[in-house]
C-alpha cells in the first residue's frame, strides 16, 4: 500500500475511507502455481473517497513486474466480441478515421485494433504485457512493447486518434498518463476511453469489482473531471455493455498561444512612441481619456512624458493622478480649454461611447485614436 492521503485526481490532502474489504486476493489477474500456495496470503484493501471531487481510489502501486505474465483476453467470449467489433466501427466510422492513424494504449490481445483496422483505419498499438503483444502481433499488427508515461513520443505519432480500454483503472499517475496520450496526438484528434462504471458497482452492491488491479474507480462525473483536467473536450460519457462500463468521447485541441499579448506591450508602446513623436514634431497637443484599470495598465507600459492632458468621464476621478506616469485627472471639457489636437483613447470597453461623445457632445474635431484595437485611427 501507499502511505498517501493525496487524491489521485485533484490532488486534495485528506481522502477519507469508504469502503474495507479484508481478506482479499493479492492480485485478480492470475491464478496460484503449486508453489506459491504457502506464501499465499489475503490482503486488506481499502477504497478511498475524496470529499473535494468525490473521485474514488485504492492508494495501491502496481508491482514493476505485474505486467510480465499479465493475461487477459475477452475477446474469446462471443459477446465481448460482438461488442468490440461493433464499437470499433462506430468509432472509425462516426470520426471518418478510415485511412487515418489509430493508436490504441494498452492494446492486449490485438482483437479491437484489428476491429478497428477491419473497418478501415491504420492501427498501432502499444501493450506492456509481453504475452499479450505476442498474441496482437500474432493477428499481424503493430505493437510496440512498454508503458505510455513520461512524455514518451512513439515514432509513428502523431496520431489522429486514440483508444485506451479498461487501462485508465490501472494507472497510477493520471495525468501524466493523459499528458503523454495527448503529446502523440495531432491538433484535432479523437479519443476513446472505456472505464469499469462504478456507479453499476454501487449500485448493486458488487464488492467483488473492487481488485487491488483497480486502483481508480470513475463515475460519468470523475472520468469527465479527470479528461478535461488534462485538457480534453469531453464530447460525450455514457454507459455501455449494459452499463457495465463508461465509454468517454474527447476530442484534444491545441491550447491557445498567449505570446501574442508579450509582443502586444512592445507594439502598444512603440505605437504610442511613433505617434507622440510626430504629434510633437508638428506642434499638437495630445491627451489621454481613460483613468480605469485597464488605461492604467496601458499607459504604464508607454513613455507618457510628452502628453499634455489625462482626461476622465468619473467626476469622482478628477485631481487624482494616474501610478507609474504620474498624470493628473482632468473631467473631458479641459480638452477644449487646452486646445488639444488628438485624443488616445484607453478605455478598450468603452471606446465606441467615448469617441461619439468626443464628437457629438464636446464637438472634438482633432484625431481620435483607439488604442484598443492595435492603435486604430478613427475616421472623421
Amino acid at each position: 500500500m501507499i502511505d498517501s492521503r493525496l487524491c489521485r485526481l485533484c490532488g486534495f490532502d485528506g481522502i477519507e475511507p469508504e469502503i474495507n474489504l479484508s481478506g482479499m486476493p493479492r492480485w485478480n489477474h492470475r491464478l496460484l502455481q503449486s508453489h506459491e500456495l504457502a506464501t499465499d496470503c489475503g490482503i486488506d484493501l481499502t477504497a478511498y473517497r475524496c470529499p473535494s471531487c468525490g473521485f474514488v481510489s485504492v492508494p495501491m502501486k502496481l508491482s514493476d513486474n505485474y505486467y510480465d505474465d499479465y493475461v487477459n483476453v475477452p475477446s474469446l467470449s462471443p459477446q465481448a466480441q460482438q461488442f468490440q467489433t461493433e464499437q470499433a466501427q462506430d468509432f472509425v466510422e462516426n470520426f471518418g478515421l478510415s485511412g487515418r492513424t489509430v493508436l490504441e494504449i494498452g492494446c492486449g490481445d490485438g482483437y479491437f485494433l484489428q476491429s478497428m483496422q477491419k473497418a478501415g483505419a491504420q492501427c498501432f498499438g502499444i501493450e506492456p504485457s509481453s504475452v499479450q503483444r505476442e498474441l496482437a502481433c500474432a493477428r499481424g499488427l503493430k505493437v510496440e512493447q512498454g508503458i505510455l508515461s513520461g512524455k514518451r513520443i512513439l515514432a509513428e505519432a502523431p496520431f489522429d486518434a486514440f483508444v485506451t480500454r479498461q487501462v485508465f483503472e490501472h494507472i497510477e499517475d493520471i495525468r501524466d498518463f493523459l499528458l503523454t496520450i495527448r503529446g502523440n496526438l495531432r491538433d484535432g484528434a479523437v479519443g476513446l476511453i472505456e472505464v469499469p462504471n462504478l456507479d453499476k458497482l454501487a449500485d448493486e452492491g458488487r464488492f467483488f469489482d473492487f481488485i487491488p488491479e483497480h486502483i481508480n474507480y470513475f463515475t460519468p462525473r470523475s472520468l469527465s473531471l479527470a479528461l478535461e483536467l488534462a485538457g480534453f473536450e469531453v464530447l460525450e460519457v455514457s454507459p455501455v455493455q449494459e452499463g457495465e462500463s463508461l465509454r468517454a468521447l474527447v476530442r484534444w485541441q491545441s491550447l491557445p498561444a498567449y505570446g501574442e499579448l508579450a509582443q502586444r506591450v512592445g507594439s502598444l508602446r512603440g505605437d504610442v512612441a511613433r505617434f507622440l513623436r510626430t504629434c510633437h514634431s508638428q506642434g499638437k497637443k495630445v491627451a489621454i481619456w481613460g483613468a480605469g484599470g485597464k488605461g492604467l495598465s496601458m499607459m504604464a507600459v508607454a513613455d507618457l512624458s510628452q502628453v499634455q492632458l489625462l482626461v476622465d468621464g468619473d467626476p469622482g476621478k478628477a485631481g487624482l493622478y494616474a501610478p507609474v506616469s504620474h498624470l493628473r485627472v482632468s473631467l473631458p471639457a479641459e480638452l477644449a480649454l487646452q486646445g488639444i489636437d488628438a485624443v488616445i483613447v484607453m478605455a478598450p470597453a468603452y471606446e465606441k461611447e467615448i469617441a461619439q461623445k468626443l464628437r457629438a457632445e464636446l464637438a472634438f474635431s482633432g484625431q481620435i485614436i483607439l488604442a484598443g484595437r492595435g492603435f486604430e485611427l478613427l475616421e472623421s
